[in-house]
């Protein structure tokens, strides 16, 4: 009966270590697939590749909806989503040599430490260009919007996979406080590049249709589109302060807590 005892509490013991070993190792596992930079560079890789494609999908490239094919657009410019995936073509391109760089060198693991506050504004970027399409521009019941290769290419998938490396793959803990009003400037610069090109053209009586409903001053005149970037610029930086927090999420002793210990002010 004694021994009967003795295995039963030896079996339980076992089975109990067993458990405790295969929880150790998933974790270190979910760590291990974060911080691999094998995975990071495939990952990116094809990020490039369908970032590529948006890019010249912007173009108007295989464009056949009443035009003939390999048709070039020159209003390409003039959209802000356009100008997004560019940028973060460009970060994702730098993104993904720095990763290849350090396997070359030999190293196995780590996460992004390229260009972060660079990358960072991108991600608010592409975000927001990813929402406002979504919420107010595009129709997500139209079959013209899951027909188009571009529109899923440069205002789904490549928001997406942007957002998601950030998310995964980046070392954290690195946005600084005032970071994310940075992320206005690109956006306020379009604006009024794109106020003056429509002014000139309205002065000289050359055709011009403004991009965006909430950029045409001809329907809502210079206080209605002012009315609508202050929106848009409040969304920005609630965005951008939501990753700010987000960034300072780090796990420990087991338990997720936020850390702004160290969180520099530019």
């Amino acid at each position: 009966m004694t021994i009967f005892v003795d295995n039963a509490r030896s079996n339980h013991i076992i089975c109990m270590y067993q458990i405790r070993e295969y929880m150790v190792m998933s974790e270190i596992q979910k760590s291990s697939l974060n911080d691999d930079l094998l995975t990071q560079a495939i990952y990116r890789i094809v990020f490039c590749c369908i970032s590529g494609l948006g890019v010249i999908l912007t173009f108007g490239f295989f464009e056949t909806q009443g035009a003939p094919s390999f048709r070039i657009s020159n209003t390409f410019w003039q959209f802000y989503t356009n100008l997004s995936n560019y940028y973060c073509f460009a970060i994702g391109v730098a993104v993904c040599a720095s990763t290849i760089k350090k396997l070359r060198r030999g190293e196995r693991k780590g996460n992004n430490t390229c260009v972060p506050t660079l990358k960072f504004c991108g991600v608010v970027m592409i975000m927001v260009t990813f929402f406002v399409y979504i919420i107010l521009l595009g129709d997500v019941t139209s079959p013209n919007f899951w027909n188009s290769l571009g529109n899923l290419c440069y205002h789904v998938a490549v928001p997406i996979l942007f957002i998601v490396d950030f998310v995964v793959f980046d070392e954290h803990k690195k946005i600084k406080i005032l970071d994310p009003l940075k992320t206005l400037v690109m956006p306020l610069i379009y604006v009024v590049y794109i106020l003056i090109y429509g002014a000139i053209c309205r002065a000289v009586g050359a055709d011009f249709e403004y991009p965006y409903f909430f950029l045409n001053v001809d329907k809502l005149g210079y206080g209605g589109v002012i009315g609508w970037v202050a929106i848009l610029l409040v969304i920005f930086t609630a965005v951008g302060y939501l990753l700010f927090v987000y960034d300072k999420l780090v796990k420990k002793d087991g338990k997720w807590k936020l850390d702004f210990s160290g969180t520099p002010l530019f």
